[in-house]
């Protein structure tokens, strides 16, 4: 399962990181199958293929603001920015949505509102603030020259422009440019199907009283929460106890139902650990287990039949952050989507005694100086993979290099959201 190479120097047997969630990855086949999803409920969605512009947008040239339609020629022909004052009849109205007046051959302008259509022949507009109107007649203090105040047809995309790509999260954005586009509906990758399980003689469910050895199960409600985006179809698989026959038909039952299978609990090598000979029981094929991070080292990913598998570690920060490390590429793979972009660096607000060897995680949240200034990281309440509160006013994870040792004020950390980072559409 994992080469001499790809060992972390941080104990034997223990993958990289990067070579761990790259070899997760590439366990994971892009799913094909789309929908078509209405603007109104396309918000969060992945789209299947590319919005192309039919038409240029704008269709037409139009006001860019409230006016007065010209041709420089009834000027007089003098330049623009003249001193003027001009004196034009005022011919009619053109407005949004409505025809414009006939164009009639004799110096005259035309009232014009924003987004109304410029007749043929007239090549500004003049801001109605530099005017003066009144008795059928418009004074006309500065000519802003051609072209002013007009929106041309395609200035903005042209026919057969490509408007987002393929495998972006559809936005409000997005929305828009569809509707624009005329499109009712856009082509979605239908939605990733998601099982996620706990194993754990000790869980029992939340408002259930628990023993003098049990504990409510934080972590099923914590990964479905953190699952539930229109994108995702997560399913509840319960809880199941330290039995290896247990665990190992409910995987074998999921591996047909699911694209992706995430368990938490039973991943480390304990002897009530059983996820791994019930993985394997089940027929499924193990192609990476024990990473180098910290919390989290017992992360272990294979595939089973059709889906792919995750069994992330019982304690709670370890399963939230091993969804997100893990999880989220596995799950971007399995919509077709890029790879997301490496933790953005930051400045350490903080000190931490550690040695080097694993890439560490820690609760954390980033908080802004002067303008220009970099962003500071500043931790949440220390280590610990089994501790919730330093999540509840944490925003991410502060992210410590497995090469760097102690940690100290003005060091360079990595920035890790807990929501992931999307990557702007290509407007070219």
């Amino acid at each position: 399962m994992t080469s001499p190479a790809e060992c972390s120097c941080d104990g034997p047997g223990l993958l990289a990181l990067d070579q761990a969630v790259a070899r997760a990855v590439a366990l994971c086949r892009p799913v094909t199958d789309t929908d078509d999803a209405p603007l109104a409920a396309a918000a969060g969605r992945i789209s299947a293929a590319p919005l192309v512009a039919p038409e240029p947008m704008p269709r037409f040239d139009h006001a860019a603001m409230d006016g007065y339609a010209l041709r420089g020629e009834d000027l007089g022909g003098k330049d623009p920015g003249g001193s003027g004052p001009w004196q034009l009849p005022v011919a009619g109205l053109a407005a949004a949505g409505g025809a414009a007046p006939a164009v009639q051959r004799a110096p005259h302008a035309l009232r014009i509102l924003t987004g109304a259509p410029i007749p043929a022949g007239f090549d500004r507009v003049v801001m109605q603030e530099d005017c003066t109107a009144g008795g059928g007649m418009v004074t006309i203090r500065r000519d802003p020259g051609p072209g002013a105040n007009i929106r041309r047809a395609g200035e903005d995309a042209r026919a057969g422009q490509t408007l987002f790509p393929a495998g972006r999260r559809i936005d409000a954005v997005a929305v828009a440019l569809a509707a624009i586009a005329g499109r009712p509906l856009l082509p979605v990758v239908r939605q990733i199907r998601v099982g996620v399980m706990t194993f754990g003689d000790e869980l029992v469910a939340p408002g259930a009283t628990p023993g003098p050895a049990a504990i409510h199960d934080s972590n099923r409600p914590m990964l479905l929460a953190a699952l539930a985006r229109p994108d995702i179809a997560a399913a509840d698989l319960g809880a199941l106890p330290d039995d290896q026959a247990a665990i190992t038909t409910a995987i074998a039952a999921a591996a047909g139902r699911f694209d992706l299978i995430v368990s938490t609990g039973g991943a480390s090598v304990g002897d009530r650990d059983h996820l791994k000979p019930a993985f394997l029981a089940a027929g499924g094929r193990i192609e990476g287990w024990r990473v180098a991070m910290k919390p989290g080292k017992p992360v272990m990913f294979g595939h089973i039949g059709d889906a792919v598998f995750l069994g992330l570690p019982g304690n709670p920060v370890a399963a939230l952050l091993g969804l997100r490390l893990f999880g989220t590429a596995m799950i971007r793979r399995l919509q077709g989507r890029p790879a997301e972009p490496a933790p953005a660096m930051a400045t350490a607000g903080f000190t931490h005694a550690r040695r080097a060897g694993r890439r560490e995680f820690l609760p954390a949240r980033l908080t802004f100086g002067p303008p220009g200034t970099p962003p500071v990281v500043v931790t949440t309440g220390g280590s610990g993979a089994a501790r919730l509160v330093p999540l509840a006013t944490a925003t991410g994870f502060a992210v410590i290099p497995a090469g760097h040792g102690a940690v100290g004020p003005g060091d360079a950390v990595g920035w890790l959201p807990f929501t992931e980072t999307e990557i702007s559409g290509d407007m070219s």
